[in-house]
């Protein structure tokens, strides 16, 4: 069993490079691309319990850590697809978001370019919300860029490769 957040972030990377691919269907075997979109939004809301209980992270101030968490819209987002695919319906949604799966749902097919993606699309109850229409990609993109900044601004007492700028 896996101990560490750094290995949950590792596993959100992975499912990043199967989310961006030119052809998921090279990466993903008997997965349904909403598979990957599920999992990579389950994995990137759980790093929040990766994070707030590995006595490694080391956080100054654990509870200024929790509101940062729990401030970043794109995670209250993420946090209602990811809670929302394993229950039936959500009893407290922070935002009531979810993917659209059929009415928005797209296709970009070059054949010549060996590409082929599937798009949904983040639905929020708030047609103003910043996320309300945004393709899955930009938005997962958004949340991983949001948990850097939160990582970084906690201080960890180890510094880890997957943080290092390229």
């Amino acid at each position: 069993m896996e101990n560490r957040f750094a290995e949950q972030v590792q596993r959100i990377e992975r499912l990043m490079r199967i989310v961006d691919a030119q052809d998921s269907s090279e990466l993903q075997g008997a997965l349904t691309f909403y598979d990957v979109i599920i999992f990579a939004c389950q994995a990137m809301w759980h790093l929040r319990d990766w994070i707030l209980h590995d006595d490694e992270f080391g956080a100054e101030d654990s509870e200024a850590l929790k509101q940062d968490i729990f401030a970043a819209h794109s995670l209250s987002v993420c946090s209602d697809i990811a809670n929302g695919s394993k229950h039936l319906f959500l009893k407290r949604p922070k935002v009531g978001a979810g993917v659209a799966i059929s009415d928005r749902k797209g296709l970009h097919l070059d054949t010549r370019g060996g590409i082929f993606q599937e798009f949904f699309y983040i639905e929020c109850p708030d047609d103003s919300d910043e996320f309300h229409g945004m393709e899955v990609r930009p938005f997962l993109h958004r949340c991983l860029d949001d948990w850097y900044v939160i990582i970084n601004r906690h201080h960890l007492s180890n510094v880890y490769p997957w943080m290092a700028d390229d």
